[in-house]
């Protein structure tokens, strides 16, 4: 018993020998596999390493010699997509958005801050830029901008409000306006503005000055008409004197300046050979219209504002109305045209026929203005004097 107990017990033994050399070389047979495998690899070369290529690896980021990838990187994108920007102009500060959304910073509004502006816009290719009218703020930023060759568009407050409403932007903030500017350069895309050189700079700041002292002088004139204070009737009387004062000195001035320039010179020949454009209209019209004999007649009547915009729906039919414009060029075109209903064959005929079909007094001057400036406009594009036979 005790013999069978020992050989079963040498057999149990024997077998569990067996199942631990069995197990043993199962195990060490494990170790070499993953050796081999961890041998392979450290054998396999790091893709980040400088030797060697590995084909998943992106060499394109590199910019080697051959070819590289067609599709570009998000960098790419940047520099290449055109960018459509929006300025709101304060007095302190203005605000930069873009459209795509690429930029949205805000700087000093002065000469530094308006380079800064530049540096900034270089990287990117930029398609438009469009600023409000803010008085006289935006002009040093539109000249620099100019200067670098950038498209600029000096749009209406009003358009851009109204443009504001229509795509549901109530909000009014400088981050707001900048962005709805850049929304309106995208999607209207109105006409950049050309750019003007230093001398019709000018002349337009001294023909606008000119401006202002005769406002202030009408003004003075019309409290003097009403003022019983011999004291005060004294003061009113010589403010005028001092007006009419810096008035001729403008004059005199603004003379010089188209003189001193052939450009200038043979285009106010041109303009005064009208009957009815004296010396002011013609430098306003040099200044503040530099794009006379540049546009068609239907251009050039919008851009002034004496184009007559009709009002009709359904079965309402209203009346024709001019709309928008340059203010300032309209309100000297309206006295040029008051002279030349009397002294200019042409524009008397005009406005007779006009009365004959019984048009109001508003209706047959709105037409003058812009027949003359038609008139106006045709000769400083054929470079020709008045001819009234050709008329």
């Amino acid at each position: 018993m005790l013999t069978d107990i020992m050989v079963k017990g040498s057999i149990v033994d024997a077998s569990c020998g067996k199942a631990s050399v069995a197990s043993r070389a199962a195990r060490r047979g494990r170790r070499e596999i993953d050796s081999v495998l961890a041998f392979e690899a450290v054998a396999e070369r790091d893709p980040r390493r400088h030797c060697g290529t590995n084909p998943n690896s992106r060499m394109n980021r590199r910019r080697p010699a051959g070819p590289v990838s067609s599709h570009l990187q998000d960098w790419e994108k940047t520099m290449v997509e055109p960018l459509f920007i929006g300025i709101d102009v304060a007095k302190d500060t203005f605000h930069i958005a873009s459209c795509p959304a690429a930029i949205n910073i805000s700087l000093p509004n002065s000469s530094t801050g308006t380079k800064q502006l530049i540096k900034t816009l270089q990287p990117y290719n930029i398609s438009l830029i469009v600023l409000e009218a803010t008085g006289g703020y935006e002009r040093p930023i539109v000249a620099e901008l100019l200067g670098a060759n950038l498209k600029i568009v000096v749009a209406s407050p009003r358009q851009v409000r109204d443009f504001a409403r229509g795509i549901g932007e109530f909000a009014k903030t400088d981050p707001i306006d900048a962005y709805v500017l850049a929304r309106f350069a995208q999607v209207v895309q109105p006409k950049p503005k050309l750019p003007s050189s230093p001398e019709t700079d000018e002349l337009a700041d001294l023909v606008r000055r000119r401006r202002q002292l005769t406002d202030l002088r009408t003004q003075e004139l019309n409290r003097n008409e009403t003022i019983r204070h011999p004291k005060v009737r004294k003061s009113v009387r010589k403010m005028i004197k001092t007006l009419d004062y810096q008035i001729a000195e403008l004059d005199e001035l603004i003379e010089q300046n188209i003189k001193s320039d052939d450009e200038f010179r043979g285009k106010d020949e041109i303009l005064r050979s009208t009957p009815g454009v004296g010396p002011q209209t013609s430098a306003m019209l040099l200044s503040l219209l530099p794009e006379l004999g540049q546009l068609n007649r239907q251009e050039i009547a919008a851009l002034v504002g004496v184009a007559p915009y009709d009002f009709s729906s359904g079965r309402f039919a209203g009346k024709s109305r001019i709309w928008g414009g340059r203010k300032e060029v309209r309100g000297v075109l309206y006295m040029a045209a008051l002279t030349a209903m009397r002294c200019n064959p042409a524009i008397r005929r005009f406005a007779s026929r006009l009365y004959e079909q019984g048009k109001i007094f508003k209706v047959v001057i709105t037409a003058c203005m812009r027949k003359l400036l038609i008139i106006l406009n045709t000769m400083m594009r054929n470079q020709t004097l008045w001819r009234p036979e050709k008329i």
